[in-house]
Parts: structure tokens; C-alpha cells; sequence
């Protein structure tokens, strides 16, 4: 029973980490109030650091619904806190910058910051090469920042460049053979036509 209760208790508090009314503050540079839970919706608001909003309720999609300035919308949950940014944030990571580069700001197209090579980043978005940049998530000097980075600058966790590289050049000589072969066959099968 004592075990039940304590599991009981558990699972309540780890329901939400805040109460419906309660002051957040944003603890990133920038950030976007969303239309809908999700980083491709309409962006209805830009908050600055520092500013409130009042929380409304918690989502499954790691966004938080939010009042701000008289506008309701969706923030993700790692941008807001208790507390003013000289609090303790701890971030999840995925990459890692490989050149010394600029973090732009995704508004106003302005450096934010530049960073070293070694530092790790939280990429909000797919890694494709079609891209120029990609949306990012770090943390320097103590503040929480957000932008976009150069995609040369940038290694996915996990992602061997050159093996994707290797491995489109592999699908594409095997395309190419299988055109071939057909082709081949093709005129192989013309010829015996015209044998007939």
C-alpha cells in the first residue's frame, strides 16, 4: 500500500510542472508565440527575454498554452521558467558545431552570437543538405539562445556526412546500371525481333 501511495503521488506531481494563472518569464533571447502547438504554425507574436506570460495549460507536444499580451498562443516549454534566466537550465542536445560561426537571429537577421567549434546545439529541424540554415538552440554565457546557424557548420548526432554522401553515390551508380541494363536489354530484344 505504502508503495501504491508513493507511486500515486509521483505520477500527480509529475503532471505539471505549472499551475493554470501562474507568471512564467522567457528565458531565451527571442521567441515565438505559435497559432497552434507546433514550430510549423503561424508565428502571432515575438517575445523578448525577460517578458511574462501566464500559463494556461501544458500540451503532449512539448508546448506550453500561454497568455501573452493580451494574445493567446503556444511556446515550447524549454523557453519559459519559474524563474528570471539567471536560473539553472539544463538543455537537451543533437549536434555539435564544427566551424567557428555566427548564430543569426531569425527575425531580424542579425548576429546574435558567434561559437566555437565543440559547442552543442539543439537543431529544431531536419538535417537536409537543401538547406542553407537551420533553426538552433544553445546556451551561452548563461543565456539560453535561439537562431539559425549555417548548416556547414553544424554535425548531427549520430550522422556521418560522408556516409551520406558515400551512400547517394551508391544509389545513384546503381541507378544508373539498372538504366543501362534496361536499355541493353531493350536493343537485345529489338535485335532478336528483327531476326524473327
Amino acid at each position: 500500500m505504502k508503495f501504491f501511495l508513493l507511486a500515486i503521488s509521483f505520477l500527480v506531481s509529475s503532471l505539471g510542472q505549472y499551475t493554470a494563472g501562474e507568471t512564467l518569464f522567457v528565458i531565451a533571447n527571442t521567441v515565438s508565440l505559435y497559432a497552434a502547438p507546433n514550430f510549423d504554425s503561424e508565428q502571432v507574436l515575438t517575445l523578448k527575454k525577460n517578458d511574462e506570460v501566464v500559463f494556461i495549460s501544458e500540451e503532449e507536444s512539448g508546448f506550453l498554452k500561454v497568455e501573452a499580451e493580451g494574445v493567446e498562443g503556444y511556446v515550447y516549454s524549454e523557453v519559459v521558467g519559474k524563474e528570471l534566466p539567471e536560473q539553472q537550465v539544463i538543455l537537451s542536445y543533437n549536434a555539435t558545431i564544427i566551424n567557428k560561426t555566427d548564430i543569426i537571429d531569425q527575425f531580424s537577421g542579425e548576429v546574435i552570437c558567434t561559437v566555437e567549434p565543440g559547442k552543442r546545439i539543439f537543431l529544431y529541424e531536419g538535417y537536409g543538405t537543401e538547406k542553407k540554415y537551420l533553426a538552433v538552440q544553445l546556451e551561452q554565457n548563461g543565456d539560453i539562445i535561439f537562431g539559425l546557424v549555417d548548416i556547414n557548420a553544424v554535425k548531427p548526432d549520430g550522422v556521418n556526412v560522408a556516409l551520406i554522401v558515400s551512400l547517394s553515390a551508391i544509389v545513384g551508380i546503381v541507378s544508373i546500371m539498372i538504366i543501362l541494363l534496361g536499355i541493353t536489354k531493350k536493343k537485345r530484344h529489338k535485335r532478336l525481333q528483327m531476326e524473327d
